[in-house]
């Protein structure tokens, strides 16, 4: 499904446009161990340009007591040998969190070769430059978090870092044949690794339709 950008957006949100507007789906909650199924999830999800040239988030994620969908994200989740047995589900829904930010984009990244991708096709790969990307998030009840990370074309990568400069959690973003689908993954131990070793794990994975 092609953009249509919206000319009358702030410039810097230009390579944001495929975002900007209202989300609705479902998703995987990863449990916690590899004996008992992933729980459903469902965002709503809410992307405001704001005319300081900021785009404004709010995410609202809900867990429900039903069998998790396996959305083309989940291809990224944890294997397991067999699957769970299904149990009994009562659809009830209960908030797993609510998430407000502000998310800023930044100068080109360097390196990159601009005339060639303004001599680009429109709507090419080969037109698509690399910005640098911040977002400011907080959940209630916790501090605020910075992700920084980049947007290049219809996807989006960001990354947490700890107090020691590790990487602790990261989220990407597609759009895709007019969904956005998106992955989020936070460091916790390495199945099968060694002690004190780690990695990062699905935590969740998303596939929204535009509202």
């Amino acid at each position: 499904m092609p953009i249509t950008l919206d000319t009358s957006l702030p410039r810097s949100l230009y390579p944001l446009a495929w975002l900007i507007g209202s989300w609705e789906g479902s998703g995987a909650l990863t449990a916690p161990s590899p004996d008992t199924p992933d729980l459903r999830i469902e965002q709503r999800l809410e992307c405001t340009a704001q005319e300081d040239g900021t785009l404004a988030w709010r995410s609202i994620i809900h867990r429900v007591d039903a069998p998790a969908p396996l959305p083309p994200t989940s291809v990224f989740a944890r294997e397991q040998e067999e699957p769970a047995p299904a149990a009994a589900s009562s659809g009830e829904r209960s908030l797993l969190h609510r998430e407000d930010g502000i998310w800023t984009v930044g100068d080109l990244l360097p390196g990159q070769d601009v005339a060639a991708a303004e001599a680009a096709r429109p709507g090419s790969p080969a037109g698509h430059l690399s910005h640098h990307l911040e977002a400011r998030l907080e959940r209630r009840g916790e501090s605020a978090e910075t992700w920084s990370g980049e947007v290049r074309g219809p996807r989006v990568q960001l990354a947490l870092a700890g107090a020691d400069g590790e990487v602790v959690a990261t989220r990407m973003f597609g759009y895709i044949s007019g969904r956005l689908m998106w992955l989020w993954e936070q460091r916790g131990p390495a199945p099968e690794g060694a002690a004190g070793e780690t990695a990062l794990l699905p935590h969740l994975s998303l596939e929204l339709d535009r509202v």
